[in-house]
C-alpha cells in the first residue's frame, strides 16, 4: 500500500530538536561575551606598554632570533666558529655586528634582511662605538 502524499508532519523528535537549536544558540553565542571582554581588556594593557616604552613587543628585533640567522645564511662559514675571519669578527656576538655595522650594511643586498639588521641597530644605538 502506497503513502499518502500531502503536508509533512513531524514527529515529535525531529520538532524538539528544531527547538534544542533556537534555546543552544543564544546561550552559544552568550559565552562568547566574555570572550571579547576579555581580548578588550588584554588590547589595552599591550596599548598602554606601546605607550609606556615607545615600543610594542611585536616591534622589538633580538639578535639571536632575528639578525643572527640573517648573519649565519649570509656569512657561513668564514665568521662563524671555525671560519678563517672568526678570530677578528666573529658574527655571533651581537657586539661584532653593532662595532661593524656600515659595512655589514653594504653586504647585506637584501632590502628585507637588511631593514632587520637596521632596526636592530637603531634598538641599540646607545651601545655603538
Amino acid at each position: 500500500m502506497a503513502q499518502k502524499e500531502g503536508p509533512i508532519r513531524l514527529n515529535f523528535i525531529q520538532t524538539f530538536s528544531g527547538m534544542k537549536l533556537l534555546f543552544a544558540l543564544p546561550i552559544a553565542l552568550g559565552s562568547l561575551f566574555p570572550v571579547f571582554i576579555y581580548h578588550g581588556c588584554n588590547t589595552n594593557k599591550v596599548a598602554s606598554v606601546t605607550q609606556t616604552t615607545g615600543k610594542s613587543l611585536e616591534d622589538t628585533i633580538h639578535f639571536s632570533s632575528h639578525v643572527q640567522p640573517i648573519m649565519q645564511k649570509r656569512c657561513t662559514p668564514c665568521h662563524f666558529t671555525g671560519g678563517k675571519m672568526y678570530e677578528r669578527m666573529p658574527f655571533d656576538k651581537d657586539t661584532t655586528i653593532i662595532n661593524h655595522q656600515a659595512s655589514i650594511l653594504k653586504r647585506i643586498k637584501d632590502e628585507e634582511e637588511n631593514s632587520v639588521i637596521r632596526k636592530f641597530l637603531l634598538q641599540n644605538k646607545n651601545e655603538t662605538p
